[in-house]
């Protein structure tokens, strides 16, 4: 793909101290035309004047919406700008914006439709504790293979993920969740026979704020399970009428 159009879409809810650095390090691709998108969530903080002064697109939500909806924002104002390809890439600094070229290479190449990054496939300073691992672990083996019975268990909570132009506009006209919009989103490729790939990504231990994902990891796994198996429930019943 050829001249075509990458938008980097960036979530932020309160990340004053990691905005710039994440918006600084996105490398520049050859062959495409480039566009960066920060949907800022209902920040409270500086997130919105430090984005405002670098010149990229701001999109900012009267108040705090939840990853869910801003996702969706992210793909439908992405398109509206002419995507050809859309990259999802946390404003916390977590993720390296360096792997990004990574990403979106197999999309490049026509090979799939969607790029998911691992983080426990590459060996870095990413520090998660024990709880949160096995939680994670669990969740994507319960996905993966016990629901999906795919080859591979994906990295289901990863947030770095790559899309086509036309998966983008499957996910805005299908997704309906915003609590467990990212099982649901994998549910969805899956079961409609988009091609998927992961690829190892840099994740590094956050350095400032907290996540707004998981506050008790225990009641998050057992909750999440449960949504996500209704979740599939429903996608299977509905292909199979």
């Amino acid at each position: 793909m050829k001249n075509g159009k990458l938008v980097v879409v960036i979530p932020a809810y309160n990340e004053e101290n990691t905005i710039l650095k994440v918006i600084n390090n996105i490398p520049s691709i050859v062959n495409l035309k480039q566009e960066v998108i920060v949907i800022d969530d209902g920040s409270t903080d500086k997130t919105f004047k430090l984005v405002k002064s670098t010149g990229v697109t701001i999109i900012s939500n009267m108040k705090n919406l939840g990853l869910g909806y801003t996702f969706k924002c992210g793909l439908i104002n992405s398109l509206k700008n002419g995507a050809d390809i859309i990259v999802i890439l946390d404003g916390d600094g977590q993720y390296n914006p360096k792997n990004l070229e990574s990403l979106i290479f197999p999309i490049l190449n026509n090979q799939v439709d969607i790029v998911i990054g691992n983080r426990f496939l590459y060996e870095t300073s990413y520090e998660l504790n024990f709880i949160k691992k096995l939680g994670n672990r669990l969740l994507s083996i319960f996905l993966s293979k016990i629901l999906l019975k795919l080859d591979q268990v994906y990295d289901i909570q990863s947030s770095y993920r790559a899309f086509n132009g036309k998966i983008a506009k499957f996910l805005v006209r299908n997704l309906k969740g915003h609590y467990n919009y990212a099982q649901e989103m994998f549910i969805l490729c899956c079961l409609y026979g988009f091609k998927i790939k992961q690829i190892p990504v840099e994740c590094y231990k956050r350095t400032s704020g907290k996540s707004r994902l998981i506050k008790n990891p225990i009641i998050y796994l057992f909750k999440i399970l449960w949504v996500i198996f209704k979740t599939y429930l429903k996608i299977k019943i509905k292909l199979l009428k």
